[in-house]
């Protein structure tokens, strides 16, 4: 690294891409040789002083010196009062963002981030809420009162029934009362890497001994954040008891031939990411637990495309409970979990499967799970895909029992009928129409009338579907009533399917037809904006094409329906078009359009003369109108690169049309590192350099 004037004041290190109230940071690297890669990672350059940095919200340049260190300066005039400017000023998003990252990673998808960073009684913390907001992560970034913090932290693991984990910053100061009620505390600490902050998870321990790792190592547990210092017990998260020492060889004793395997404790599990609706499993067998928070299941287990083979089941207590001879598939985000060679605890020799939800199949299953058959079946399955359900336990174990098995006194109870308007998150339907379950509601529908099985199972999924459209309008739940109605068509459309069903399936899909209709809007002014876009978007300048699109995309916005498929490509089509224009230019290619800049303005220099910034354009040859103005102002600096810091700005010498000073001068000033003047004070500072370079290059 080069040496830098440590007595640089103005740096600001870090900044929040996209928006002010963005919590995405960025770190700029202090060597001016990072910073290529740098500026290459983020095109857009749209840096801000960030709202939950503590700063004022405005825009921020990345600035490259070889001097001193790299930073980002704002576009003046401006008054911030940002108190902290240093690397580790963004330090709590770096965190945040490392957790939700995390979270997500472990199968999570309802994961929120809330920064609490200026109430005086928080102690300044980060709060991330998953699970439903069930489960949360505190990290108490700065020092809180001892009282305070107790009442929070009992609060919290009472709202979560103690699956709350406390994270502590380098200046909590709370760390060793943790500790004292915990048995270990976690830690937190960023570090530079490069251009970047690295997110380090710390379990201190008694006798504050601290071990750090970083999140891809740690893992989630049904209760608790498990570091690699930590394994679960019977008796909840613990610390990893020390392997005791091996005893000391007799002399005589000749020296192993091999290094010792690396203790089991050591080797963590290894995870993998499943696909919703790619695993399926049958023989469900429950398991005895300490807890019951999650409900797990020993079954046979077979992924598309693999052979069939024991592994545990691990699911939400929301999810239906699974008939032991039915078949079944996981939906949602899934996560398997190898066993670990040699480990004496829960995952010796089994694969756990974690899922937050399962959907029954029937039919026959020759295509994708060809070897997985129920406990004395002798036929394979094919799919119909229930949507997951979303009832209880409790409401599970009250639902009606399938058509497809009679039940028995000891036999399990099926899992509920279809989800209402809930179901908006569920994915896409398969292809064969859905067989569904009868609900309470769907079983007094029933006509007395003796059915074959086929007209049963058709009737029951009218009724369910029947259901479920009502439910759905009645919430205004767009999603619910958009997926019912998909199912409705592929019941009426199914020719298998007895002709008063499929009539009574489409009358209720005419009803959702019109009950949409009723309830938006006509999309009139969409369709003249991108009408408009068709007519002029390809010779419109960069400008007024922004401008039309940002308008389309805020009507689209504002419209209370699905935008259409053609409506969608349209405006991707004019996105895409607009970012391919308004591409920003590379360091290097800034570098030398500032080269032909600086060649086009020193002969009027020599002239006593100045430029306008339309001249200029045409003299360089180069394709300016439509360069992004950010990087028009860069170029300009390009071209004083090689100016002395004793001499004026030679793009001083560019004006506007009317040949008065340019609205980019004091943007470069403050680019160059020059003081900036007032307001009022610039025109007189811009005559002054402008006279003071014909002097000097009336002399070249």
């Amino acid at each position: 690294m080069q040496p830098f004037e440590e007595d640089d004041t103005r740096k600001v290190q870090t900044a929040v891409v996209g928006h002010p109230g963005s919590d995405d940071p960025v770190f700029l690297p202090f060597d001016h040789g990072e910073f290529p890669d740098f500026v290459s990672r983020y095109p857009g350059r749209e840096f801000y002083c960030g709202s939950l940095l503590g700063g004022c919200g405005k825009r921020l340049s990345a600035k490259r010196y070889t001097s001193k260190k790299c930073h980002f300066a704002h576009h003046p005039p401006v008054r911030c009062r940002r108190t902290a400017n240093n690397e580790s000023s963004a330090d709590h998003l770096y965190i945040g963002q490392a957790f939700k990252r995390w979270l997500q990673q472990q199968g999570q998808r309802d994961v929120t981030v809330s920064y609490d960073l200026f109430d005086a009684g928080s102690g300044g913390c980060i709060t991330i809420s998953f699970d439903r907001g069930r489960r949360t992560v505190r990290v108490q970034l700065d020092r809180m009162e001892w009282k305070s913090w107790l009442a929070a932290r009992k609060k919290l693991n009472q709202r979560t029934r103690g699956k709350a984990d406390w994270v502590y910053g380098p200046d909590s100061m709370l760390a060793h009362n943790e500790v004292d009620a915990a048995d270990y505390a976690l830690r937190v600490q960023c570090r530079t890497s490069g251009s970047t902050r690295e997110v380090q998870i710390g379990t201190q321990v008694p006798g504050h001994t601290i071990e750090w790792t970083t999140l891809e190592h740690c893992r989630l547990a049904d209760w608790k954040i498990v570091t690699p210092s930590l394994e679960e017990t019977d008796d909840g998260i613990q610390v990893r008891s020390p392997r005791p020492a091996p005893a000391s060889p007799s002399p005589a004793a000749a020296p192993p031939a091999t290094p010792p395997p690396a203790p089991p404790e050591h080797v963590q599990p290894v995870a993998f990411q499943l696909a919703s609706g790619t695993v399926a499993f049958t023989g469900a067998v429950p398991v005895d637990q300490a807890h019951d928070d999650r409900c797990l299941y020993d079954a046979v287990v077979q992924s598309t495309g693999s052979a069939a083979a024991p592994a545990r089941i691990s699911l939400s207590t929301e999810a239906a409970v699974p008939d032991h001879d039915q078949l079944w598939v996981l939906l949602g985000p899934a996560t398997l979990l190898l066993p670990v060679p040699g480990h004496s605890g829960e995952q010796a020799a089994t694969c756990v499967i974690t899922a937050q939800n399962i959907a029954r199949l029937e039919g026959a299953a020759k295509e994708l799970w060809p070897g997985l058959r129920p406990p004395g079946c002798a036929t394979a399955m094919v799919p119909a895909v229930l949507p997951p359900p979303t009832t209880s336990r409790a409401v599970a174990d009250r639902a009606a029992p399938s058509p497809a098995a009679s039940p028995t006194p000891d036999s399990p109870p099926n899992p509920a009928s279809p989800s209402g308007p809930a179901a908006s998150s569920t994915p896409e339907p398969p292809t064969q129409p859905p067989a569904f379950q009868k609900s309470p509601t769907a079983q007094q529908k029933q006509p007395s009338v003796k059915l074959s099985g086929a007209e049963k199972e058709a009737r029951a999924a009218l009724d369910a579907l029947l259901d479920q459209s009502r439910d759905a309008r009645k919430a205004g739940n767009w999603g619910a009533v958009r997926q019912t109605a998909r199912y409705l068509t592929m019941l009426r459309d199914n020719p298998t399917v007895v002709a008063a069903v499929r009539s009574e399936a489409a009358a209720e899909y005419d009803v959702l037809s019109r009950w949409t209709k009723e309830r938006t809007v006509s999309g009139h002014q969409l369709g003249l904006l991108l009408q408009r876009l068709r007519d002029e978007g390809e010779t419109l300048p960069l400008a007024a094409l922004r401008h039309l699109v940002d308008d389309a995309e805020a009507e689209a916005d504002r419209l209370d329906r699905y935008l259409t498929s053609d409506e969608i490509t349209e405006l991707g089509r004019w996105r895409d078009e607009l970012a391919r224009r308004s591409g920003r230019l590379t360091l290097d290619a800034l570098e030398r359009l500032g080269d032909r800049m600086r060649l086009v303005l020193e002969p009027y220099a020599r002239a006593g003369s100045t430029v306008p910034w339309a001249t200029l354009r045409t003299e360089v040859g180069e394709s300016l109108r439509d360069l992004h103005p950010e990087d028009q102002v860069e170029a300009l600096v390009q071209a004083d690169r090689t100016t002395a810091d004793d001499e004026p700005p030679l793009s001083a010498l560019v004006t506007d049309d009317d040949s008065r000073m340019h609205p980019f001068y004091p943007q470069i000033l403050d680019y160059l590192d020059r003081p900036v003047p007032s307001r009022a004070d610039l025109p007189a500072q811009w005559s002054t350099d402008v006279q003071e370079l014909h002097r000097m290059w009336s002399r070249h």
